[in-house]
């Protein structure tokens, strides 16, 4: 599910219709991140960090966003389809948590 799909999701959600299920078939594997920086600073190195602290700060706010919402959702199907825009949320922040990780800044 790409943003495209995410806005179509929910727009559906909103004028009152049932989104069909969505499919884990097109899941990617995980990625590996190549070292981009050394240990040692640089100014580079420091946006680039601020980015991705920001980055991620918005992608668990998302995630946390579509938790609360998965709970308030009495039709099931709504929750199914907002629990995978959750679980992709989460896939986009472990990607840039990952990203951190290999290169010093978190």
């Amino acid at each position: 599910m790409d943003s495209v799909c995410y806005d179509e999701t929910i727009d559906t959600i909103g004028e009152g219709n049932t989104p069909l299920a969505a499919s884990s078939a097109g899941t990617p594997a995980a990625q590996q991140f190549n070292v981009t920086y050394s240990l040692a600073p640089s100014d580079e190195k420091k946006n680039d960090a601020y980015l991705c602290t920001d980055a991620l700060a918005g992608e668990k706010h998302a995630s946390a966003l579509y938790d609360t919402c998965i709970f308030e959702f009495s039709d099931a199907a709504v929750r199914n389809a907002l629990n995978h825009i959750q679980h992709e949320e989460q896939q986009h922040g472990k990607k840039i948590y990952d990203y951190m990780v290999c290169n010093g800044m978190y």
